[in-house]
């Protein structure tokens, strides 16, 4: 796959895999690696995407669902959903040009909205832009201040909990607990939650026994869509 070129900057699309418990591959997440073209240097994903233009974020978008549906028919024969990263300059496009009404749209794309969106604020008198959405996913639970209300609000089928808050938890005394209850909670609100941040076999271990729907992290190779396909053929 060749490298998506903009005006200074390289794109490459990789996909890092979210395992279940018994070790199937149940999901991956699209996530863009950016290069500068002159100094051929890495540059932050989180600092690209805050400066980089609607206009520039939504071609970027349009790049990622266009490689994913290339390959389809991969994801429909292996039941493996893909997620794509949206902020607030590409959600209006989503909905306009994938999910509206008429559209026809593969079920399993599916886009990560990240806890600090001020799309989750809820307009007075409207219903929440998410609500019983499957297709939208509540991304780094624990890192912003939406928090519950916009589980509560949205009704979301998917959540992802921030790494950061994961380590801080096996980092404590009796985090275990706390742990615990935070996915017994969503489980019992018929939520399918993915830890983020799994690094190392102690990570995996630590969340062994608890009711988690996928594991994800650097334990897992990033993979090009190629790799991907011929990994789990």
């Amino acid at each position: 796959m060749s490298p998506l070129q903009l005006a200074n900057f390289s794109i490459n699309f990789v996909f890092q895999p979210m395992f279940g418990k018994t070790g199937e591959l149940l999901a991956v997440e699209c996530l863009s690696r950016i290069t500068a073209n002159h100094q051929g240097t890495a540059i932050s994903p989180e600092f690209f995407f805050q400066n980089v233009t609607p206009a520039m974020s939504i071609d970027i978008l349009k790049a990622q669902i266009a490689l994913i549906e290339s390959y389809r028919d991969w994801f429909i024969r292996h039941n493996v959903i893909v997620t794509v990263n949206i902020d607030d300059k590409s959600l209006d496009f989503v909905n306009a040009h994938y999910l509206s009404e008429g559209h026809s749209f593969a079920g399993f794309i599916h886009f990560e909205v990240n806890e600090s969106s001020d799309s989750l604020v809820p307009e007075p008198n409207h219903t929440p832009v998410f609500h019983k959405q499957r297709t939208f996913w509540l991304d780094d639970f624990g890192s912003g201040l939406s928090g519950f209300s916009a589980f509560f609000d949205n009704q979301f089928r998917y959540i992802k909990i921030d790494r950061f808050l994961f380590w801080n938890f096996m980092s404590k005394p009796g985090g275990s607990q706390l742990m615990g209850a935070l996915l017994n909670f969503f489980s019992l609100n018929n939520c399918n939650v993915v830890v983020e941040g799994i690094e190392t076999d102690q990570h995996e271990k630590w969340l062994s026994e608890m009711p988690y729907y996928a594991l994800q992290g650097k334990l897992w190779k990033e993979l090009t869509i190629e790799e991907l396909c011929c990994a789990a053929r």
